[in-house]
């Protein structure tokens, strides 16, 4: 019998609010056919996941006990939000390895990092020795708290500020050619990209689901999902839906709004709008399995790919996207591609009134999102994808 390899395996897990978290969840028991795999976890983490805790070694990841020695390969998820990463962080610095990059642009991480340290010198520093005098200028505005945020705009894929993460891998796992084609401009190392991951999809109660939320027997659910940022465009979103008429409709939002933003788009008390905050993953595979259009829409982007989009093409939702970044590479038979600058409100109104009162074009479009997931983007092949890249990497340091 061939003995498996031994990798650390470094990634935010749950209660750690991340989609990372899901992400890696998902995918270990999958890898695991493949790979001797020990946990390296956060030591303030208490894990939620029993199958993980039960079938993994979890180990609290100390700097000055971990032996990478020990290890075949060392596996580092990295995401813009400082909390969840922090610990891989710190780890990746001192012991190089294979990096996912979750982000392209990472620029919200390092000023995470600086709100909770306070070491602004570090900060700027950094950003000056990747971007000049203009690095200088995005650490004062972060430091004055101005409002024109770098991650917020389209010239956070200028600055992206990943440079430092970039130069300790030993080589990169992306989600997307779009930030593949980036990468590679930068690095002469290994990089591969590997789908982000499906799901399995699990069995609920639509009617029971639906009469819970107040949707009536004729209404259309609309449904958006995940942190509620600037660039999931929800002022456009709700714009265009205050203006439709003609079938009555629910819009669900599902997620965390960190900063306050609806509030700054919600124009009263829309009878519409449902708004349910951060759910856990079953929760919310049950909303958007009950419901009969998705919009997941992202501009600027960061290089992102997004989970709770794979779960609403999996569970086989017709779902409106942005025509850009990663998105954009879906092909255009299983999504309905928004243009982020040419009238995207009317695009988004007439798109989801066609949609609406059109049940055949919702179950078509629905069908292929699913058959383009499950046979794209499977946890088997993903995780089959993984296995051979890591290997072939191993043959190339033998």
């Amino acid at each position: 019998m061939v003995s498996k390899m031994k990798i650390a395996y470094f990634s935010p897990l749950n209660p750690v609010k991340s989609g990372v978290s899901d992400y890696s969840e998902e995918l270990l028991p999958f890898l695991s056919e493949y790979f001797d795999i020990d946990l390296l976890i956060d030591p303030s983490w208490q894990l939620e996941n029993h199958t993980i805790k039960k079938v993994f070694n979890l180990v609290p990841f100390e700097a000055a006990s971990f032996d990478p020695s020990c290890y075949n390969a060392i596996i580092y998820h990295m995401g813009n939000d400082y909390k969840a990463h922090r610990c891989i962080y710190d780890s990746l610095k001192k012991y190089p390895g294979i990096v996912v990059l979750h982000d392209l642009v990472l620029q919200g991480f390092y000023a995470e990092r600086y709100d909770e340290t306070g070491d602004f010198h570090s900060y700027r520093k950094l950003l000056e020795k990747h971007y000049s005098d203009r690095g200088t200028r995005i650490a004062e505005g972060i430091r004055l708290k101005l409002p024109d945020l770098i991650w917020e705009s389209e010239k956070a894929l200028e600055y992206p500020l990943n440079e430092e993460v970039l130069e300790a891998a030993k080589a990169v796992i992306v989600h997307s050619d779009f930030v593949k084609e980036r990468i590679r401009s930068k690095i002469n190392k290994p990089v591969i990209k590997i789908n982000h991951h499906g799901h399995i999809n699990k069995e609920f109660d639509t009617e029971q689901t639906r009469k819970g939320l107040g949707i009536g027997k004729d209404d259309i659910l609309i449904c958006s999902a995940g942190y509620i940022n600037k660039n999931k465009r929800y002022e456009s979103i709700l714009s265009a839906l205050s203006e439709i008429e003609g079938f009555p409709f629910k819009y669900l939002i599902a997620g965390k709004d960190r900063g306050g933003l609806l509030g700054n788009y919600v124009k009263g008390d829309e009878p519409y709008l449902i708004k349910l905050g951060h759910l856990p993953i079953g929760k919310l595979e049950e909303m958007i399995n009950a419901s009969d259009i998705c919009i997941n829409l992202r501009y600027p982007t960061m290089g992102e790919s997004s989970g709770s989009l794979l779960r609403m093409m999996g569970y086989g939702k017709p779902t409106l996207v942005t025509d850009y970044g990663s998105y954009a590479e879906f092909p255009d038979y299983c999504a309905v591609k928004i243009f982020p600058d040419i009238d995207e409100k009317e695009m988004i109104k007439r798109s989801v009134t066609a949609l609406a009162l059109d049940a055949e074009f919702r179950i078509s479009l629905g069908r292929e999102a699913k058959n383009f997931v499950d046979k794209e983007c499977g946890m088997k092949k993903c995780a089959r994808e993984y296995a051979e890249f890591i290997k072939s990497l191993q043959g190339e340091n033998s």
